[in-house]
């Protein structure tokens, strides 16, 4: 209940403080909903400027924490790992039904291209984290030129490509107990 003279926001601060451990963190335009934490992340691989991080849950941990600033300080990485994954991933595609379309410039034929073609065909918009969560598992969303429909995920768990496949599978993640 709110007190007199109390605005919206002080009586929130006051009822909810867990939603506002943002503002001691370091992380810009952060966002708050019943459900989820949402704020920028300073991503600058494969050509990233402007990724969300999205925490499934009100309230961040020191597990949360860790995983994140893990992820920011270390992202290079995952770079390798990540191309190697979704090349892999995209040579199944165009084995499977991309060659059918014969546009070389949007699907470039993988036996001719090295992994380095995955550079320039992804860019990160998001990673998302569970409410309870190991140190190291998460997933990342991209934006990808093959695969406008479904887009392209990827689950991490131990900070290494566990899955990859449409963009659920990089926001699709389960708490672990």
């Amino acid at each position: 209940m709110m007190k007199p003279g109390e605005t919206y926001n002080e009586w929130h601060r006051r009822e909810y403080p867990n939603q506002y451990v943002w503002e001691n963190y370091s992380y810009p335009e952060f966002g708050i909903s019943d459900e989820q934490l949402v704020c920028k992340l300073p991503i600058r691989i494969f050509n990233c400027d402007n990724c969300q991080l999205i925490i499934d849950n009100v309230e961040i941990s020191e597990i949360h924490k860790s995983t994140i600033d893990y992820i920011i300080m270390n992202q290079e990485i995952f770079v390798e790992d990540i191309k190697k994954s979704v090349f892999e991933y995209y040579t199944f595609l165009w084995n499977d039904y991309l060659k059918d379309f014969e546009d070389e410039i949007k699907y470039p034929n993988p036996a001719i291209n090295a992994a380095a073609i995955v550079d320039s065909m992804i860019t990160p918009n998001s990673i998302h984290l569970t409410g309870k969560i190991s140190e190291g598992y998460f997933g990342i969303c991209f934006i990808c030129t093959f695969e406008d429909e479904h887009g392209l995920g990827i689950e991490l768990r131990n900070y290494k490509v566990n899955k990859v496949g449409g963009s659920d599978v990089g926001f699709s993640l389960h708490s672990d107990n």
